[in-house]
């Protein structure tokens, strides 16, 4: 059963479309959120496999609030559900499951349900909640350094991030690697609750943190044990799944 999450800020909206899903069989609506803003929050605290959202909306725009989950661990796909057409090309960017137009047919989105079938059932991709049950991720990973690789165990990692080019560098106990994975694969890998993801930009090993430092706008930054220097920054969209897991 492929667990959703429908986004829109009018009501009938949600309706039509929880309707027509359960006509078509096979979703389960796990939620319902009005703006952006609150389907990020929902899906950094629940499994859903994929949201079903629109575009225009108050507090948080849909193509934000895209951008905002393609960065989490466990990221859900997206179906952006829409009035306006010209919004393909950043959805197609985002890499979006699939863009429906406001007003679609059942047969329209029986054809986007057939997708996210075969996205998560006969191509056999892992869905987002399988991986945080199952704990996918070995217990190493191998980094680049100059020409050669170089095999790092996780319990060595201390965070890694994505710098000013888009280029992910990882910083371990033997120095500091790159990597051609994306943050995303990164934090397949990086599994919690060892490894948290606390900003766009950041996913730190959290038996590593040796200082939580209050910061502005009621958020933090980390220091780690063995890693002087550096700052950890956890930003407001990651600080409700960050204070539930320290316990804070």
């Amino acid at each position: 059963m492929i667990k959703a999450l429908l986004v829109d800020d009018e009501f009938p909206a949600r309706g039509e479309l929880r309707c027509l899903l359960e006509e078509i069989g096979g979703v389960k609506v796990v939620g319902e959120c009005e703006d952006g803003e609150e389907a990020v929050e929902f899906v950094q605290d629940n499994e859903v496999d994929v949201v079903f959202m629109d575009i225009k909306m108050s507090a948080k725009d849909g193509v934000s609030a895209a951008w905002e989950m393609a960065g989490l661990p466990f990221a859900p796909k997206v179906v952006f559900v829409t009035g306006f057409d010209d919004y393909a090309v950043k959805a197609f960017e985002l890499n979006a499951a699939d863009y429906l137009i406001k007003p679609f047919s059942k047969t329209r989105l029986e054809q986007t349900i057939c997708k996210l079938r075969d996205y998560f059932g006969s191509k056999g991709a892992a869905r987002p909640n399988d991986r945080r049950e199952s704990g996918v991720g070995c217990e190493i990973i191998t980094l680049w350094s100059a020409d050669r690789l170089v095999v790092v165990k996780l319990q060595e990692v201390f965070y890694a991030r994505v710098e000013k080019k888009g280029k992910v560098s990882v910083c371990t106990e033997k120095g500091v690697f790159s990597t051609s994975l994306t943050l995303r694969e990164i934090a397949r890998k990086l599994t919690p609750p060892a490894f948290l993801q606390t900003h766009k930009s950041f996913i730190v090993n959290t038996k590593k943190i040796r200082e939580i430092i209050p910061w502005f706008n009621k958020t933090y930054v980390l220091s780690l044990e063995g890693c002087t220097g550096e700052r950890i920054p956890v930003s407001r969209c990651y600080l409700k799944q960050f204070k539930q897991s320290m316990g804070i």
